[in-house]
């Protein structure tokens, strides 16, 4: 249900304002919302931080998972 308010809230130009906004969106996600997001962002960073191994730098881990963690409702390819 907050699906939009991060859409939206990346959308903003300031770049302080937008980081201020996401952050405020994170906070209030519900405890178990949280933690899951947390631990997989520390898991996708643990692969950035050996991309020169394994060759996922954070834009080929979003081309890969970012159309699976950032689905919109009407689930179509043109939209994602």
């Amino acid at each position: 249900d907050k699906y939009n308010d991060f859409i939206e809230a990346n959308r903003i130009e300031d770049a302080s304002e937008r980081m201020r906004t996401l952050r405020k969106l994170i906070r209030d996600l519900p405890g178990h919302y949280y933690e899951t997001l947390k631990f997989l962002v520390g898991h996708l960073k643990t692969i950035a931080d050996h991309s020169e191994k394994n060759k996922m730098e954070p834009r080929n881990l979003a081309l890969v998972f970012g159309p699976t963690l950032v689905r919109t409702s009407e689930d179509n390819m043109t939209d994602m």
